[in-house]
């Protein structure tokens, strides 16, 4: 044999060998991305276990379309809606088969399924069967309708995944947000008479502080409405498996905007305190006196208030303040210990 051809057969044999190791190290380490990670990406088991805890974890068992099946709890909320939509759009599709939790592998290689964390689900996989290397039309029974409504509540759909139609399934991308919600001029929580709105959906608030879980495929637009503060627009976004923090900002109408309260603490007799005292508005911690007695209360919303003292572990004095307008400055609401 001709050196020439020898050259060339090694070569080949080279070349052979190398593509054959790329697919065996790329079947196992998932370098080459197909499928969901092609379109979505997300999919690193260290990103998506440090949101939805380790895989097996953190699951509920959720009564699905008739079915108990095994969830992840933070998966519980989406799927509320995708069910009350469905239900209201009346397509009488039939789910026989529903499939969830399942710690193993995804089709074909390439890292653990997200059936491994409790966020994926196969439904019908009979009539909905996986179909590796095919980029034409997929085969389903599922109704567009109830494919979009899985989309809107952050489901990916795997008929969607060129090369690996995979039409029984369905995974979800999420993330988190939480924060407060605060008054734009004193920086202070409001905490009652709020009310908002996430695209469409009616959020939980609890004393100034929301925690919400969404979809994290699009963009959001949020809506806040609260009693004595200008309505409040705007768009974020939202990226999969990952907690974003987010406080909102409210500019008070007019009517609704602080004042101040201040004075001077003395002691019986007209005497100065030698030690600070603590300055409390309606019974919560505000502040201290200076070193000769004097205090301010900033940020003191308009109504009746009531503005207390005390040294350690002396007998406090508590005066009611002046019914206070918007934006008005008490001042001189002095206060005696012991008296």
């Amino acid at each position: 044999m001709a050196i020439k051809t020898k050259i060339i057969l090694g070569i080949i044999i080279f070349l052979v060998l190398a593509a054959g190791g790329f697919w065996v190290l790329n079947k196992y380490y998932g370098w080459y991305k197909t499928g969901a990670e092609a379109i979505i990406g997300c999919q690193s088991p260290n990103l998506v276990s440090g949101f939805m805890g380790k895989p097996g974890t953190n699951l509920v068992t959720y009564n699905l379309f008739g079915h108990n099946v095994s969830v992840n709890e933070k998966i519980v909320g989406s799927l509320d809606a995708v069910q009350r939509d469905v239900n209201a759009a009346k397509t009488g599709y039939n789910f026989n088969d529903i499939q969830t939790y399942n710690y193993r592998s995804k089709k074909g290689g390439g890292g653990l399924s997200l059936h491994s964390w409790g966020i994926a689900l196969d439904i019908n996989p009979g009539q909905n069967p996986y179909q590796s290397g095919r980029y034409d039309a997929v085969q389903t029974d599922i109704p567009p309708k109830i494919i979009d409504i899985f989309n809107k509540y952050g489901f990916q759909w795997g008929g969607d995944w060129p090369g690996q139609r995979d039409p029984m399934h369905f995974e979800w991308y999420g993330s988190e947000v939480s924060g407060s919600t605060l008054d734009s001029n004193s920086g202070q929580k409001i905490i009652a008479d709020i009310a908002v709105i996430v695209d469409e959906w009616p959020m939980p608030w609890a004393n100034g502080d929301f925690s919400w879980v969404l979809p994290a495929t699009h963009s959001h637009t949020v809506t806040v409405t609260a009693r004595g503060y200008e309505n409040a627009q705007f768009d974020f976004e939202t990226f999969c498996f990952q907690s974003k923090t987010m406080d909102i900002s409210l500019n008070p109408l007019a009517n609704n905007i602080s004042g101040s309260i201040s004075g001077r603490v003395t002691v019986s007799g007209g005497r100065s305190p030698v030690i600070p005292a603590t300055i409390y508005l309606d019974g919560k911690i505000v502040g201290t006196s200076n070193v000769n007695g004097e205090y301010t209360i900033p940020n003191v919303r308009k109504g009746k208030h009531k503005v207390g003292a005390k040294i350690l572990f002396f007998p406090g004095t508590e005066v009611t303040a002046p019914d206070m307008a918007p934006k008005e400055d008490i001042k001189g609401l002095n206060i005696v210990i012991g008296s």
